[in-house]
């Protein structure tokens, strides 16, 4: 017999595995990688491939992923998989080379590809519908609040507190298993469980019209994250300023996008509805971006955090969606979970590669400038997506969700 919901608490514990998992163990290489990079003898270019390898993983990872959550709960293999995770994070101290990083930031990845369609599941047995977005956002947010004091604190307070940059890995790796014991020992599944879930179920989504239209976003918006992370920091230098201010820089960019993953789900769950959301969202980021494009300094930069706040405050509600959409809802949300990071992650290491590629031949301007695109672009699967909120003409309350918690 299920026990009764516990909202607050399945909460904290998608926070805490995102803050920790993706907001330490995955955000603690960027900040290290100078020193790392010095001693392991690793180029920009290999640089690049490393950071990319966790990417490569996560999208591999992703269909099995989410059809081992459908078919086993998501206590059972988020819980399992943030233990190969923080063995993984760990490893990373004994790397002896470029490639042997690059093989542990794939494991890593892989990790991810299991843990991130479990935690909208969990939500989904424990939170009323009114509410999920909102608490999915919450959980986004701790990853990009873990995210920006990772950014600032890695190199100043973390490596010489745990010996330098390996023992920083191996406490990172340790707070991974410690997060992983607590979702395993406090979490029950309130969702039913699709016992005979398979990569093939994953596969059939792709005909959902909504779903698509949803990914399309997803590999917009989250590939123009990352490619904007990878960047930032380094064309903040080249802007003249100086790498503390930088560093400030990038972390109000991410408690801006923070703040975003807050209010815009709050404010949908609220008014019941999503669209008005993602296109003002990304209207919102999009020509933010396109103004900084013009004058990429001074005090333009604040444009930085306008970005940050409307991407930010429709991240949330994509992972809502497919919990929402007709023929998906909680019994197969993993499935549909694990499509949107497989395509999320495709567009993760395909836009840094391109917006790369604009910044060596036109600068930060036209790579500010081809992300303002990006962004844009969402509006195309967004105008043609149907109103899947409460005050929808068919409300997603309306839809089966197989036994979750209402």
């Amino acid at each position: 017999m299920k026990t009764d919901a516990r909202p607050t608490l399945v909460t904290f514990l998608a926070a805490l595995l995102q803050g920790v998992g993706g907001g330490l163990g995955w955000s603690l290489l960027p900040p290290l990688m100078p020193t790392i990079a010095s001693e392991l003898g690793i180029s920009h270019a290999v640089g690049g491939f490393v950071w990319g390898a966790a990417s490569l993983g996560i999208a591999l990872a992703s269909p099995f992923g989410g059809a081992a959550v459908d078919r086993f709960g998501a206590r059972r293999v988020a819980g399992a998989a943030m233990f190969v995770g923080a063995l993984a994070c760990a490893a990373r101290a004994l790397a002896n080379g470029p490639f042997a990083l690059a093989a542990l930031m794939f494991l890593f990845g892989l990790h991810i590809g299991f843990v991130a369609p479990a935690l909208p599941k969990a939500l989904a047995g424990h939170v009323p519908l009114n509410k999920l977005a909102r608490a999915n956002g919450t959980a986004l947010l701790a990853y990009t609040v873990g995210t920006a004091i990772t950014m600032l604190t890695a190199r100043t307070v973390l490596a010489p507190a745990f010996g330098g940059w390996r023992g920083a890995m191996v406490a990172a790796g340790v707070a991974m298993a410690v997060a992983g014991l607590a979702w395993l020992l406090l979490l029950e599944d309130r969702v039913a469980l699709s016992r005979h879930a398979s990569l093939r179920d994953v596969l059939e989504l792709t005909k959902n019209p909504g779903l698509r239209r949803v990914a399309a976003m997803h590999f917009l918006l989250f590939g123009g994250y990352l490619a904007l992370l990878g960047l930032l920091f380094r064309a903040l230098l080249e802007t003249g300023l100086e790498p503390p201010r930088a560093g400030l820089a990038v972390a109000g960019w991410l408690l801006s996008a923070a703040a975003g993953n807050f209010l815009g789900p709050w404010l949908s769950d609220r008014v019941g509805l999503r669209r008005p959301f993602i296109l003002g969202g990304s209207l919102l980021a999009g020509t933010a971006l396109g103004l900084l494009a013009i004058q990429p300094s001074g005090p333009s930069l604040y444009l930085l955090g306008v970005m940050a706040l409307g991407g930010g405050a429709f991240a949330p509600i994509l992972l809502a969606l497919p919990l929402e959409l007709p023929y998906i809802g909680a019994p197969r949300v993993g499935a549909a979970l694990g499509l949107l990071m497989l395509v999320g992650q495709a567009g993760g290491f395909l836009l840094p590669v391109v917006v790369g590629v604009a910044a060596q031949h036109g600068g930060f301007s036209l790579a500010l400038a081809v992300l303002s695109a990006v962004h844009l672009l969402i509006l195309v699967p967004a105008l043609r997506l149907s109103e899947t909120g409460r005050k929808a003409s068919r409300p997603a309350a309306q839809v089966d969700f197989g036994g979750a918690a209402a």
